[in-house]
């Protein structure tokens, strides 16, 4: 553990004085940069403001020496350095320091001092020229630039100047500073840069020290306690590790299983396996699977796993007394349970002849209902007959919730069977009408030939037509054709209960299939239709040539003997 802390503390030290160190350096260049560009800023604005004031002088000989001096005197007791005036030809006019008052008297020539010009503002007339001169002397200075900032040497003093030419007076006004002078601010800020740069790696170095003692070293140390703990549970954990792991495969061959019953919608082929799955993880002699029949009066075996000594079929019960505890646990929907300790009480007994199914006699069970959505759909009952094992509570937790997600996923698949059911029944219909639509008419027809061959049966065919079902469309309007096509549907739909199979073949032509029928018994049926069609009053009918919608039927009876396919037959029928 000290090894860890000690590394880590000295990471910890080092990266922290690297942060700070690099934080405090960038700050303190960026500081002097800007320090040092706001000098010279400082000096080229000093400048303009000191060409502004000498551009007003006027005259000539001594009183413009006096009156420029006491203009250079006046601006520059507020700014650091000096302030001068040079003529075109070189010659220094005025300048502030006493020092060189007795050159500007004698007007000394001081043309050929040399600039290093670090900034320069062009003429209009001289933009874009390609020959930027960057070192040059103050006469030059006057040809190339109408302002600018650099360094010089002046009388053996290096300072900087800042410098403005005005060409119609011919002067050149600069200011200058010395170097130490200008820059001496700005080694104080780099003193105190660097001073804080020390003090706070310090502060940081022990800050780090100290949290490194307070906060880490505590931590580790609880650290390697909760691990000790950890040891102790993974050893207690890698105990149970193999039930679980059979528990586990158990569960996903269950998933698996689900999954495929849910979104196959085999509910009979899947069960058995499902159950099987969960019989092999609890170890119960016996799993049984009841659901209502269709009828609702009878709770039958769909599924059966374990000690099972008649088929499924045979294994049932009524819903009522002397169905026992399955129709208890059924109608009360609650689960009824046997510890095999004593007699089965006598509510819960199945009753005569049911109690002779052997397969459902045991004293040690379990019933649940399978509830979902506040509906019973069925029960499972759990049995250990043959070991006379005892069912614990968790026996009956783990079963309960097992039956909750036994009946959610039966009733899943169910409702996917249905949907499936109306999904492919409505492929088969025509949307408006809802009737069979001619393809399918044609595959039932050719079944229903195979059939009426085979048993020598009959089958009769009739097609029914609205003849001037164009000009009503034309006259009331598509939505009113519509309604016509849908009337005339539901009226074929009601000879459903005669075994008669409607459908849709195109437009106002619809086509009737009568299997077992003669041609007469069709006709009758269809004239009966026919009667039905016109007492219906449709609206816009008298506007009609024929004041009526008018219907034709042909009716046909298949020759059992020609061989004919129903295409061909069908095409006899529209001819006639």
């Amino acid at each position: 553990m000290t090894r860890i802390h000690s590394t880590i503390g000295f990471k910890l030290v080092m990266a922290a004085m690297v942060l700070a160190l690099v934080s405090i350096g960038l700050g303190g260049v960026i500081v002097y940069k800007v320090s040092e560009d706001a000098i010279k800023v400082d000096a080229q604005a000093t400048v303009k403001e000191l060409a502004a004031e000498v551009d007003s002088v006027r005259g000539s000989g001594e009183a413009m020496s006096g009156e420029l001096l006491d203009r250079l005197t006046r601006l520059k007791v507020r700014k650091f350095g000096a302030a001068w005036v040079m003529d075109r030809n070189g010659f220094l006019l005025a300048h502030v320091d006493p020092r060189f008052r007795d050159a500007a008297e004698t007007q000394q020539f001081i043309g050929d001092y040399v600039v290093n010009v670090n900034v320069g503002e062009q003429p209009i007339r001289q933009l874009g020229e390609k020959n930027v001169v960057h070192k040059a002397k103050l006469l030059e200075l006057m040809d190339k630039y109408s302002a600018g900032f650099g360094t010089y040497t002046f009388r053996g003093e290096t300072g900087m100047i800042a410098f403005k030419v005005l060409k119609e007076k011919g002067w050149f006004v600069a200011v200058d500073q010395p170097i130490g002078t200008a820059f001496s601010e700005l080694d104080r800020i780099k003193h105190t840069i660097v001073t804080m740069c020390v003090v706070i790696s310090f502060l940081v170095f022990g800050f780090t020290w100290f949290a490194l003692k307070v906060i880490i070293e505590p931590y580790y140390r609880e650290q390697e306690e909760n691990n000790r703990r950890l040891e102790f549970m993974n050893r207690e954990l890698e105990s149970s590790r193999k039930r679980i792991e059979k528990a586990g495969n158990a569960l996903t061959r269950l998933y698996d299983l689900s999954i495929a019953m849910q979104y196959s919608g085999f509910l009979e082929s899947h069960l058995p396996l499902v159950l099987g799955v969960v019989q092999e993880r609890f170890d119960f002699d016996r799993i049984l699977l009841f659901m209502p029949d269709e009828d609702g009066k009878m709770l039958r075996c769909r599924a059966a796993v374990g000690n099972v000594f008649e088929p499924e079929e045979k294994i049932f019960v009524p819903i009522g007394p002397q169905g026992g505890g399955l129709a208890r646990a059924f109608l009360e929907r609650r689960t009824i349970t046997s510890d095999g300790t004593g007699p089965v009480q006598e509510e819960n007994r199945i009753q005569p002849p049911y109690d002779r199914i052997r397969s459902l006699r045991s004293k040690t069970y379990a019933i649940f209902p399978l509830i979902t959505k506040e509906m019973v759909i069925g029960v499972l009952g759990v049995d250990n007959k043959m070991s006379r094992r005892p069912l614990t509570r968790e026996d009956f937790e783990v079963i309960e919730t097992f039956s909750y997600k036994m009946a959610s996923l039966i009733e899943n698949t169910i409702r996917f069977q249905s949907m499936r059911k109306a999904a492919e029944e409505m492929e088969h219909r025509d949307h408006l009408t809802g009737l069979f639509h001619l393809r399918r008419m044609k595959e039932i027809a050719e079944q229903q030939i195979a059939t009426a061959v085979r048993e020598k049966g009959r089958l009769s065919v009739g097609q029914i037509h609205i003849v001037n079902f164009k000009e009503y469309n034309e006259i009331s309007g598509y939505q009113r054709g519509d309604f016509v096509l849908r009337k005339t549907a539901k009226l074929l739909g009601g000879l459903e209960v005669m075994g008669v199979v409607p459908g849709r073949c195109y437009g106002a032509t619809f086509l009737a299939l009568f299997p077992g029928k003669t041609r007469e018994q069709a006709t009758y049926l269809l004239s009966q239709f026919e009667k039905e069609l016109s007492a219906i009053p449709f609206y816009g009918e008298t506007r009609l040539a024929a004041e009526k919608l008018a219907v034709k039927i042909s009716v046909a009876e298949y020759p059992g003997e020609s061989g004919l396919s129903f295409d061909d037959f069908f095409a006899s029928l529209e001819g006639a």
